[in-house]
């Protein structure tokens, strides 16, 4: 049931409208622990960290600025109501596969489909949802199964639709959205034909494991040896991204940052810079987060005082508090993990871990599993990579059910494998 705060006192379903200052997440769906940054519904930018419990889950963001203007404020309404509200118990037993309440990558999907959605309805000259008619469903739909999908990501993507209506149903103030045919209907008539789908068999011949083999033993070391410490990198850079967003423009903020700016403009101490894609500069956002400044404090200092010259004159580290663990030979891999280092050994540890699971496995990027039988290794025993939602590899013989580090790791390569 909805917070009683947020709902009213005749149906406790119903959630009252949302005021510029409520928080995106309200308290009740935050999990106890959860220190990710809470925004506000006047901001531009809504974080769902708040919804994300899972450890180097990388965090959804909602930007307004995707959403057209004329639609903007009926979408805030809806998109709130999604993350504070609770479907109705006879909704949740009268519609098969619902949840009460959806995750948090299951709600941000969702959101990315409605906003995709509301910028289809502006191009078409529809600028409130009460004017959505049949015809504007059943072109849209259209659209989406025009891009070759399967039967089964038709089924999702008409069920993020449906909760358009449905959640306009649990809001005081509803935008007055028609319910979409395929759900009078139902699905049947609304979906690719079996087969229609554009995504063929993967054909690729397998490269000779003489030449991949080597790159499979550094992808798994990457994942097993240093995958903790990219992680928990990546958590406190996201964190330091969010906690600048999130400063307001104080007095003792830009005292702070005037205080930390005195030795560099002084002469000789270098400033903290970030290189992204091949540019460096200031790392702004890195400078709000640990003087408390606002990011408008950072860039009025940086155009008064030509920051930008000095941090090309004098670059700097701009090192993360996170320790590291990791190590190559006995030896710790490195002495810091970099602010601006972080995207590129996130994007390393992404590509080794789909390095193995793709070449062990013989999958296709579409295909998407748990849990990937793979071979039988030399010595007999069958082993199983598991994909878990924290990015980690996991191997363990079959029939174990410990999460445990096993076999399929840096020693012994597969002979062949199948799903």
């Amino acid at each position: 049931m909805s917070s009683p705060v947020l709902a009213l006192a005749e149906d406790p379903y119903i959630l009252r409208a949302p005021l510029p200052d409520d928080l995106v997440v309200q308290p009740h769906r935050i999990s106890p622990g959860n220190t990710h940054v809470n925004s506000r519904v006047r901001d531009v930018v809504w974080s769902l960290g708040p919804l994300t419990d899972q450890p180097g889950a990388a965090l959804a963001y909602i930007h307004w600025k995707d959403c057209p203007t004329s639609l903007r404020g009926e979408l805030i309404t809806l998109v709130w109501t999604l993350v504070n509200g609770e479907r109705r118990p006879t909704s949740v037993q009268t519609r098969g596969g619902r949840v009460s309440r959806h995750g948090a990558v299951r709600t941000s999907l969702g959101i990315l489909m409605w906003l995709r959605w509301a910028r289809w309805l502006d191009r078409h000259g529809v600028h409130t949802l009460a004017d959505v008619d049949r015809e504007h469903w059943l072109a849209f739909a259209h659209s989406l199964r025009a891009q070759g999908v399967d039967r089964n990501t038709m089924k999702v993507y008409l069920s993020y639709l449906s909760d358009l209506w449905e959640y306009d149903q649990l809001t005081v103030r509803p935008a007055g959205i028609l319910r979409p045919p395929w759900d009078i209907e139902g699905l049947d008539d609304h979906l690719p034909e079996a087969g229609e789908s554009s995504y063929g068999e993967n054909t690729t011949e397998p490269l000779d494991p003489r030449v991949v083999s080597p790159l499979l033993v550094w992808s798994i070391r990457l994942v097993e040896d240093l995958a903790d410490d990219i992680l928990a990198a990546w958590n406190e850079r996201i964190r330091i991204t969010a906690q600048a967003r999130a400063n307001r423009s104080t007095p003792a903020g830009v005292a702070s940052l005037h205080a930390y700016l005195r030795a560099p403009l002084a002469g000789g101490a270098p400033l903290p810079t970030a290189t992204i894609r091949g540019k460096t500069g200031l790392a702004r956002f890195y400078l709000a987060e640990r003087t408390g400044a606002s990011l408008n404090q950072v860039h009025r200092a940086v155009q008064r005082d030509g920051l930008a010259r000095v941090a090309a004159e004098r670059p700097g580290p701009c090192p993360l508090t996170t320790p590291v663990t990791g190590r190559i030979d006995g030896r710790p891999w490195r002495t810091d993990i970099g602010f601006d280092e972080v995207e590129e050994l996130w994007r390393h540890l992404g590509t080794a871990a789909a390095t193995i699971i793709l070449y062990l496995t013989g999958m296709r990027p579409q295909e998407k599993g748990t849990e990937l039988r793979l071979m039988q290794h030399p010595t007999g025993r069958a082993t199983y990579i598991t994909a878990g939602e924290s990015g980690r590899l996991r191997g363990r013989p079959a029939g174990d059910d410990r999460s445990a580090s096993g076999s399929c790791g840096r020693r012994v390569l597969p002979q062949q494998c199948c799903i």
